[in-house]
Parts: C-alpha cells; structure tokens; sequence
C-alpha cells in the first residue's frame, strides 16, 4: 500500500519512472483479467492500454478511499465490458477463436486432448453465463480477490457477493453438466 501511494505520488507529479513503475506493476494483472474476460490476445492487449491511459489521465480523481488496485480493477472492468459490448455491436467476436489455433507443447498427446477438451467446456460453460456472472467467477478464481475487494468493485456487501459468486457458481457447474463435463471439479 505504502509502495502505491508513493508510485501514485509520483504519477502525479509527472515522474515517468513512477509511471513506469506503475505500469509494470499491475498491466500484467490487468491483461490477465482482460485476457480472461474477452478471451482474444489482441482485444485484452488493447484493453490494459486503454485502462492505463484512462488511469493516468484519471489519476487526479483517485480519492484513497479504497486501495489503487482495487480502483483500477474497477477501471478494468468497466473497460472490459465497453469492449465487448463494442464487439458484440460489430459481430466481430469469436470466442471459438482461441480455442481453434491453440497448440499445446510439451504433454503427452493424451493429456493435450485432456486438457484442450476441459478448457474448451469451460470456456463455453462461461460463456453461457450472463456477464456479471462470468465476472465475478473470474475475479474470484482466476484473480484471488477476496470477497471484500470483489463488493468494493461492485458496489456491494461482502455477503451480497457470497450469495451472488454462490448463484454464478451453481449456473456454472449446471452450464458444464449440459456441456458434458459436469463430472469434472473444477476449482472456482
């Protein structure tokens, strides 16, 4: 926190290494989530930039009230869901995409299949899920946020998003079953 707070001091400063530093931080987290949301290298790519731009011009209305990355998990968000409603409006998105020019190295054949497979119906079991539901298991299983950091996003209590991240978890595993990979535990 106090690492922040200096690197935010800097920033506002106009300090390019803080900016620097900043980036280096946390675009790799904000890629990963974005990466995760639109399920396309190049869109997730463009996302963290546009976050981070955002951020820096933004930076001033930063009030402190919760931690930085927690503001900028929210920026992300937000980012990531004005691009997919964009692509959603251009016809443009395949999420099969992914899936299809995926080449596994480095397992056994078997496993490659395995593993190709299950991602595959986790993918399009996500996909089944209306977007605050994909968002929330994502930021609970794939990024680790806690409870508490997940309301600070959404706007809401710590047990408001229990019974919320209980409801998208439950339309997950019945979204895998129909896929055929219900049997399958996965963590989420």
């Amino acid at each position: 926190m106090n690492d922040d707070g200096a690197l935010l001091e800097g920033c506002r400063r106009g300090d390019a290494a803080s900016y620097q530093r900043l980036y280096e931080k946390y675009s790799g987290k904000v890629y990963g989530f974005a990466r995760r949301f639109l399920r396309d290298d190049q869109h997730a790519e463009d996302v963290t930039q546009e976050v981070f731009l955002r951020v820096f011009r933004k930076l001033d209305t930063f009030r402190g009230e919760s931690r930085f990355s927690t503001w900028l998990f929210r920026v992300t968000l937000n980012g990531c869901k004005n691009r997919r409603r964009s692509l959603d409006r251009q016809q443009r998105f395949d999420p099969r995409r992914f899936h299809e020019g995926r080449q596994l190295v480095g397992e056994a054949p078997e496993r490659s299949l395995e593993s190709a497979w299950l991602g595959g119906r986790i993918g399009e079991a996500l996909d089944c899920l209306p977007e605050p539901q994909r968002a929330l298991i994502l930021m609970k299983a794939v990024d680790e946020l806690s409870y508490k950091e997940i309301g600070e996003l959404c706007g809401q209590s710590e047990n408001q998003i229990r019974g919320r991240l209980y409801r998208a978890r439950k339309a997950f595993r019945s979204a895998l079953a129909e896929l055929g990979a219900g049997d399958v535990a996965v963590a989420c």
